[in-house]
């Protein structure tokens, strides 16, 4: 009886670690074939090197902003620009200026790919006019196509980009609105930390605005604290000062009490006078700064002007010039 359970005993577990390892095996084979379905429903998508009479680090801006963009849109993945270009190499063909749709269609075919995105640029003044085409590389049509430009030059550039791939790819990039209060900055009624706005402004002429508004700001706040500290020290040697003249005597019988009231009294009022001219120079300093970010903020909203007011105060001899530039 003693072997009978034995081996029932050991027949049960048998079965048992077969049902556990049978389980793992379809788990396993669940995994590996929803992991293949997933992979068989990306669409491959080659990205062509931009055609256009720019320099080539405008051109790799814009093809860095396109792969990013389907990149991060589900469904897609971008073909590897090394077998891409190992391709263009076996077929002694470039990565733009192909001459028909039916050359890219076949060139996509042979880097494994679905779809093909080719760009062409051309500037319009000072603005960047896009024209993107997406090929079906099997039927060599143009599944979609769209034509964009940029309104503040080099400053929109990324953000035209990024919106009109996106719609392409079935994406909506909403830009974010900021608002200016004084020197803080807003997004649907938070503030915003300094860091947070700057990346938000990154790679635009906005941020080189918004930078320069907080640094006058800072060196606005230093004059005029530094003016205060001149006015309180001035105003401290008038209180010193006695109210009325009182002449004191030296061994020799000279009067020399009136020489130090006048030499205070010339110190204080100089003193008084740099404070004022400081704290001035402050106050100004920080409304032009506020002036700067408000303006940083409108020029990233696409609704400002790129021109600016600038007051400045320069020391010159023995006076103080007071100037305004436009810039």
């Amino acid at each position: 009886m003693d072997i009978v359970g034995t081996t029932l005993t050991v027949a049960l577990k048998m079965n048992r670690i077969k049902k556990i390892y049978m389980q793992k095996i379809v788990i396993t084979f669940v995994i590996v074939t929803l992991s293949l379905t997933a992979m068989a429903q990306n669409r491959r998508v080659a990205v062509w090197e931009p055609d256009g009479s720019v320099n080539n680090s405008i051109k790799e801006i814009i093809r860095e902003e396109i792969s990013s963009v389907i990149v991060n849109t589900s469904g897609y993945i971008v073909v590897e620009r090394e077998q891409m270009d190992r391709v263009f190499r076996e077929n002694k063909f470039q990565a733009s200026g192909l001459l028909d749709d039916s050359q890219i269609s076949r060139m996509g075919r042979l880097m494994g790919a679905n779809l093909v995105l080719v760009c062409n640029i051309s500037l319009i003044g000072s603005n960047y006019y896009f024209s993107f085409k997406l090929i079906d590389v099997e039927t060599a049509r143009i599944e979609k196509q769209r034509t964009t430009q940029t309104h503040s030059g080099l400053s929109d550039l990324r953000l035209v980009v990024q919106i009109t791939v996106g719609e392409m790819f079935g994406q909506t990039i909403v830009m974010r609105t900021l608002t200016a209060d004084r020197k803080k900055v807003y997004h649907a009624g938070q503030k915003l930390p300094r860091k947070e706005v700057r990346e938000a402004m990154r790679n635009t002429d906005a941020l080189r605005l918004y930078n320069k508004g907080i640094s006058k700001n800072r060196n606005g706040n230093i004059w005029l604290i530094t003016g205060v500290c001149l006015s309180a020290g001035s105003g401290y040697i008038f209180a010193t000062m006695p109210f009325e003249e009182q002449n004191s005597y030296n061994h020799n019988g000279n009067i020399y009490h009136d020489y130090d009231d006048k030499l205070n009294n010339a110190i204080g009022t100089s003193l008084a006078a740099a404070g004022t001219v400081m704290m001035i120079t402050g106050i100004i300093m920080k409304t032009t700064a506020k002036g700067h970010i408000k303006q940083s903020v409108d020029m990233y909203n696409n609704r400002g002007s790129r021109a600016n007011i600038e007051w400045r105060f320069d020391f010159i001899g023995n006076g103080v010039r007071f100037a305004i530039h436009y810039c």
